[in-house]
Formats: structure tokens, C-alpha cells, sequence
């Protein structure tokens, strides 16, 4: 059995830095909160949850002087000020690529109409759109033009700025800004292509192994936006493609030792999880 791990499989820098700073914090602080999945992973969720992490869904779940942890996709406006408010210490593990999204949003809210390509519920655009103001919109497909259209058009702002998800798919960026340029002709339009490094390459990378191996695996969570695009591009090129969480999911009747199979693994997912994954085939290859 042929098996290759893709290079960038696994860990990005933000996740891996709000992983390792969290653990850090757990250890030096008795008790410690943290509002939503610091990364969208089940199993590195799990494994803070056994250092003594707390994880909650809102700010309110947090007593008044406490301690609390910023997911790495960022918290809204509003959850800073609430913080500051009842005396919450905060812990801020915000992804710096994400970080930076919201910087610019705030330089721009005052003279642009905001537009951010991304899911609608994605807590990194929950957390971003919350700092762009009202004369905002997550555009989640092209079907959404029309709506985003209107939404502009009621406002008195004839200058657009134009942004997107980090994990957003860089395929598909071109295709969406060129229909929204056709749509918002007379207006000025600022195009700001705030995909991250690390999730472009990660995409370059699972289509030249989904066009290469006849089977794909692809590791990471079922709420992680950045695998779920992994899964997408590898289906486009690859008819066996497995998306899994840990290696239990894995059937062996599925392979055989002749099989070539390609490893790719989301920017929330542990090594542990893509060892146990390439262990698995191993055994089946001989």
C-alpha cells in the first residue's frame, strides 16, 4: 500500500498557538472558562476539558471576576464589552489572521458597505461582521447577490469593500468578486483577499493529492469549515474520498494492500489523530 501525508496536514500556526496558550492558561489558573470550541475539534475540545477547562455557549454562562478564554475564531463586539463591564479577565487566543480582519472592517466601516464571503453562523464571521457595523453582509453564496444588493442599496455609500472568510475557498473568490463587480457596477469597489496563506496552500495541496490517489482521507472535524472545503475540492477529483474524525471511523473492508492512499487533515486536527489514521493503514498494507 502506497500512503502520502499531505505536508500541510494538520495544525496551522493560530491553531496550534491557542492550543498550546490555552493549556498553558489551564495549568496556571484553577478555574478558567472558555466560550464556545476553541477550535473545531471534538477531540483537542476533549483533551482541554480534561485539564479543567470549562467550555460554555455565551458570556452570561460566565460568573462576574472569573477567568475566561477568546476561541482562536474570535469573539463578537459586544462579548469584549461584557467582559470589560463585570470584571472578566480575558484570555484572548483570536487567530492573528483573524485578528486582522476585524482591524480592517473597523478602518472601513465609516465610508464602505462591508461585504464578507463566508458562512452565515461561522463563528469567525459572527465574531468578524460584528465590528463592521450595520452597512454589512455575509454573502454565504451567489444567491445571496440580490439581497446583499438591496441591503447596500438602502444606504447612502457608494464605496464597497469586499473581504473573506480566512479558510474561505480561493477557487471560488474569483469567481464570486467578478459576479459582484457585474452586480455593483457603479459602484467603487475595494477587493481584499484575506484568505489565509496556510489555507490556500492546504487546498493546492489535497487537489494535487485527490488527482493523484485513487482514495482520499480526510481528517478533521464535522463542523470545521477549513476540512469541510478539504472534502469538497478532494470529491471534485477523487470518487473514494473518506471524511472522518478519528481512524474508528474507518472500515477495513474499505482497502487492501494495493491500495495508493492520500492523508489530508484540517488546521484543527492533532497529529495523534492523523498517526493513529496512517497506523491504521499500515497494518492493512502489511
Amino acid at each position: 500500500m502506497e500512503i502520502k501525508v499531505g505536508t500541510l496536514a494538520g495544525f496551522c500556526y493560530g491553531v496550534k498557538r491557542a492550543i498550546t496558550e490555552a493549556t498553558e492558561i489551564a495549568g496556571n489558573n484553577e478555574k478558567i472558562y472558555c466560550i464556545g470550541e476553541i477550535v473545531h475539534n471534538p477531540q483537542v475540545v476533549k483533551r482541554l476539558k480534561e485539564k479543567g477547562i470549562i467550555f460554555v455557549e455565551e458570556i452570561e454562562e460566565v460568573p462576574d471576576n472569573s477567568n475566561v478564554i477568546f476561541r482562536a475564531h474570535g469573539m463578537p463586539k459586544e462579548t469584549y464589552i461584557e467582559a470589560k463591564k463585570r470584571n472578566i479577565k480575558v484570555f484572548d487566543l483570536t487567530c492573528p489572521n483573524v485578528e486582522k480582519l476585524h482591524k480592517k472592517v473597523l478602518e472601513m466601516k465609516n465610508d464602505y458597505f462591508i461585504i464578507l464571503l463566508g458562512k452565515v453562523g461561522h463563528a469567525e464571521n459572527i465574531s468578524t461582521i460584528s465590528f463592521a457595523g450595520e452597512n454589512s453582509f455575509i454573502l454565504e453564496s451567489q444567491d445571496d447577490i440580490i439581497d446583499c444588493y438591496k441591503k447596500y442599496e438602502k444606504t447612502s455609500l457608494g464605496k464597497v469593500y469586499i473581504l473573506a472568510q480566512t479558510t474561505y475557498n480561493f477557487k471560488k473568490f474569483d469567481k464570486v468578486i467578478e459576479e459582484l463587480k457585474e452586480n455593483f457596477c457603479e459602484a467603487e469597489i475595494v477587493v481584499d483577499n484575506t484568505i489565509c496563506n496556510a489555507t490556500e496552500l492546504r487546498q493546492n495541496e489535497v487537489e494535487k493529492l485527490s488527482k493523484e490517489f485513487p482514495k482520499m482521507i480526510i481528517i478533521g472535524g464535522k463542523n470545521s469549515s477549513n476540512t469541510a472545503k478539504l472534502v469538497e475540492i478532494s470529491k471534485k477529483f477523487c470518487k473514494n474520498v473518506y471524511s472522518i474524525e478519528t481512524k474508528e471511523e474507518l472500515d477495513e473492508k474499505e482497502f487492501n494492500s494495493n491500495d495508493r492512499v492520500g492523508i489530508m487533515a484540517g488546521a484543527s486536527t492533532p497529529y495523534e489523530s492523523i498517526k493513529e489514521v496512517v497506523e491504521f493503514l499500515e497494518k492493512i498494507g502489511g
